[in-house]
C-alpha cells in the first residue's frame, strides 16, 4: 500500500486564503490521487462522546464560510455505513463511532452556551478541515475523516492540556491506520509504505491535524 503523507494543516484563524487552505489536497489531487483520509483532533459536543473517542464523520457543517441564511452546508464525508465499518476496525485499539463534525472558524475554544448550541449541529468540533473536503469533494476524491477527541467543548484547562492529551493518543491512532485504510476501502491490501507515488490513482493520503 502506497501512501502520500501530508504532516500539519494551515487554519483559517491564521490569516490564510482558501486556496492556501485547500493546497495539500488540491496538489495530491492534482497527482491523481483519489483516496484521502484526514485526521484532526476536536471537542467532544454530544454527550456520549469522551476523551479519547475517534469519530468517524459522515459529514462536516461548515460554519467556517460567512453565516448562511438558513442552514450551513452540510459536505458529505461517507455514508454511515461505511463509517460504521471504519469505527468498527478501530475498536479493538479505542473506542469510536460514526458521527457529524463541526468546523468553525476558531481560534476561541468554545463557551458553554456556544457549546450548547454546536451540539445541536453534530457530536465533535474543530477549527479545520472543511476547506480539505471541499477541495477533495470537488476533485471526486473518495474521504474519511477520523476526528481524535482532546477535550470537552467548554471545559478546557489550557492549550496546552489539549496538546499533551493529544500526545498521549498519537501512538494508538497511528497503530490502527492500516486496518482504518483496509476497512474504508475494501480493495486495499498489504502493509503500509511511506515511499509512496503520487501519481498512483490507488494512492491513498493522509492529512493529519
Amino acid at each position: 500500500m502506497r501512501l502520500a503523507l501530508v504532516h500539519g494543516r494551515p487554519h483559517l484563524y491564521e490569516g490564510w486564503s482558501e486556496a492556501e487552505l485547500e493546497r495539500a489536497v488540491t496538489d495530491l489531487a492534482a497527482w491523481r490521487v483519489r483516496r484521502f483520509l484526514l485526521l484532526n483532533a476536536c471537542g467532544g459536543l454530544a454527550d456520549d462522546v469522551a476523551v479519547g473517542d475517534v469519530v468517524v464523520s459522515t459529514e462536516v457543517v461548515d460554519l467556517q464560510t460567512a453565516p448562511p441564511k438558513h442552514e450551513p452546508p452540510r459536505l458529505p464525508v461517507c455514508d454511515a455505513a461505511v463509517a460504521a465499518r471504519v469505527a468498527a476496525a478501530l475498536a479493538p485499539t479505542m473506542p469510536a463511532r460514526a458521527g457529524v463534525y463541526v468546523a468553525v472558524p476558531g481560534p476561541q475554544y468554545e463557551t458553554p452556551a456556544e457549546a450548547a448550541w454546536l451540539a445541536g449541529y453534530g457530536d465533535v468540533v474543530g477549527m479545520s478541515t472543511a476547506p480539505e473536503v471541499r477541495a477533495a469533494r470537488r476533485a471526486g476524491a473518495e474521504l474519511c475523516l477520523l476526528s481524535l477527541v482532546v477535550n470537552r467543548a467548554a471545559a478546557v484547562g489550557s492549550h496546552e492540556e489539549v496538546l499533551a492529551t493529544a500526545a498521549r493518543f498519537r501512538a494508538a491512532v497511528g497503530a490502527a491506520l492500516e486496518d482504518v485504510l483496509c476497512a474504508r476501502w475494501l480493495g486495499l491490501t498489504g502493509g503500509l509504505s511511506t515511499t509512496a507515488d503520487p501519481s498512483s490513482a490507488d494512492s491513498p493520503a493522509a492529512s493529519p491535524t
